[in-house]
């Protein structure tokens, strides 16, 4: 009881002294900042695991999806392995997430796409507010190149450049991003504290109007609490830091039960959406060069939009 404490305590204080580290930061803005940078698309949660425990993942992350969250978690893929997201987003529009992962010696290379589909719209003016008759088509996607390194037993790094386009009707404008990450074992139990900086990159410009990236700082505690050779519980903080929002703090745990069959359960402080999320996974054995996952996730919408629910796979080969 008393090392279960102990642990608590450690994520409180972690995430506690990492918000008052980023205050201090003047990022240019005296308001909450929301709207002040594009590429939203790049926040939207990929994977099924990861967004039903609330997205506190930096820490946790140790498969090919670990691209779209931490890259340092690609360090641990010690086989070939793909992930395939499925994702009906806001207003019948499709999120649709891929990554494939080798190993390359003591390296791991990770290659990612993300898209982001929107359905065609009637353009709609100031003379003609009913619609002109002229449909207008809008998208998003996300191409990435990851590689990760373990430098020892209990230290990861990785990095990650990515291709960014986005399209609104006859206007486009692209950027190249960069993420950088790690995770570290403390050796105390399984607590390990993870960091990520996510679409770091120059300032973008539509027409005449400037706008930033939205860069992300995520500081991430994960420890499993109970762990026996049936039964496991996991659970983890994570401070995540945006320079064009109010900072938001994810909590997510995880109970696996025979290595088989998990459930998730998350939740999200200071958002307005998307607070609570909920989900399961089943890896059925199959053969021993041959790995599965399925995953599923359920994300509540408290104010405006529908449900959202995520389907994902993971397979591994040797």
């Amino acid at each position: 009881m008393k090392q279960r404490l102990l642990k608590i305590l450690i994520c409180i204080f972690v995430l506690a002294n990492s918000q008052s580290i980023f205050a201090q930061y003047d990022y240019g803005f005296d308001f909450s900042k929301a709207g002040s940078a594009g590429l939203q698309f790049l926040k939207i949660g990929v994977g099924a695991k990861e967004t039903a425990m609330g997205e506190a993942v930096s820490g946790i992350v140790n498969d090919v999806n670990s691209v779209f969250w931490n890259t340092a978690g690609l360090a641990y893929v010690d086989k070939y392995q793909a992930s395939f997201t499925h994702n009906n987003w806001l207003v019948d529009s499709r999120h649709i997430a891929a990554a494939v992962g080798v190993p390359l010696g003591s390296f791991v290379v990770g290659l990612s796409v993300v898209s982001l589909d929107i359905n065609d719209f009637e353009e709609t003016t100031v003379t003609n507010p009913d619609g002109t008759g002229r449909m207008v088509s809008a998208g998003d996607i996300a191409i990435g190149l990851s590689v990760a390194r373990k430098f020892t037993d209990k230290l990861s790094i990785g990095a990650q450049v990515k291709y960014v386009q986005e399209t609104l009707d006859d206007r486009s404008f692209s950027n190249v991003l960069f993420d950088i990450g790690t995770i570290y074992y403390t050796g105390f139990h399984q607590l390990r504290l993870a960091f990520a900086l996510q679409h770091f990159g120059p300032d973008m410009k539509l027409v005449d109007q400037e706008f930033r990236t939205p860069l992300l700082f995520r500081v991430s505690a994960t420890d499993d609490i109970i762990q026996t050779e049936n039964f496991n519980l996991l659970l983890a903080a994570e401070l995540v830091h945006p320079t064009d929002n109010n900072e938001w703090v994810n909590i997510g745990m995880e109970l696996k039960l025979l290595n088989y069959f998990a459930i998730r359960g998350g939740h999200r402080l200071n958002v307005d959406e998307g607070k609570w999320s909920f989900g399961m996974g089943l890896t059925p054995p199959v053969l021993s060069s041959i790995s599965t996952r399925f995953d599923y996730a359920f994300v509540v919408s408290e104010k405006v939009f529908d449900n959202v629910h995520r389907f994902s796979l993971m397979l591994g080969f040797d």
